[in-house]
């Protein structure tokens, strides 16, 4: 994903790799250790090289966390470091989907993102779920992301979005992301059938069957019930202030 935004930075050193974008979002400009830091020490080690590394950035930097590769108080550890979690989730797998709870709402209109304008509804979508200013995710607002490898699709009532799913090509698995459902227009299923259809479109897309996602706590019961099977607890970090 973060390739194929304007200006991707990656380095890979001292068992840490990082990807800052230059965008606005803490989500495309992230450190992440590669080995277990289940000490205090090392992973004081570890925020602290990140943090280093994040300050030749020009926006905010987040670092990404395995929970079973680190120590029991690494809360506290974090805090002290100036960092705050912000986003815990769940890596997921699947061969297969379960079948679907409901029919599809016959009032869903899921169209292919072809121009800026339904780029731009996955971006706006994306930020009122997550309660993020809309201005943090305007480097998604055009074509940069959907390459003739990768599918965004927009669920519509009318002319309104209200959900949407990207599903991009990953270590030869269909990755589900940027799932999103306008806040009033929550528990309608208009999500899970949005992301359905991206699942199906991107596996003929990749010709591969295996789709994988990292879940929110909020989302992972749904993926549960969608046939999907959890993996390492991971915690998305923020600047705290």
């Amino acid at each position: 994903m973060t390739g194929r935004l304007p200006a991707p930075q990656y380095e890979e050193s001292n068992a840490l790799v990082s990807c800052f974008c230059d965008v606005p979002s803490f989500f495309f400009n992230v450190w992440i250790p590669l080995d277990p830091a289940t000490t205090p020490e090392t992973l004081q080690a570890v925020i602290a090289a990140g943090a280093a590394r994040a300050r030749a950035a020009a926006h905010p930097v987040g670092g990404l966390l395995r929970e079973d590769w680190l120590p029991a108080n690494w809360q506290e550890l974090v805090a002290q470091q100036g960092y705050a979690p912000a986003v815990p989730m769940t890596a997921m797998e699947a061969e297969d989907l379960a079948p679907p709870r409901r029919p599809q709402p016959a009032e869903l209109d899921i169209r292919c993102v072809v121009d800026d304008s339904g780029a731009r509804d996955i971006a706006v979508l994306n930020a009122d779920a997550y309660g993020m200013p809309r201005e943090m995710l305007g480097a998604l607002s055009n074509m940069a992301l959907w390459r003739a490898d990768s599918l965004g699709f927009v669920g519509y009532v009318g002319d309104r979005p209200v959900a949407a799913t990207g599903v991009f090509p990953a270590a030869n698995t269909v990755y589900v992301a940027l799932v999103a459902t306008a806040p009033d227009a929550q528990g309608k299923g208009y999500a899970e059938a949005v992301m359905r259809h991206a699942v199906q479109e991107g596996q003929k897309l990749m010709g591969v069957k295996r789709t994988t996602l990292h879940a929110t706590d909020a989302g992972r019961p749904i993926y549960t019930a969608m046939g999907y099977a959890s993996g390492a607890r991971m915690v998305l970090l923020a600047p705290a202030h």
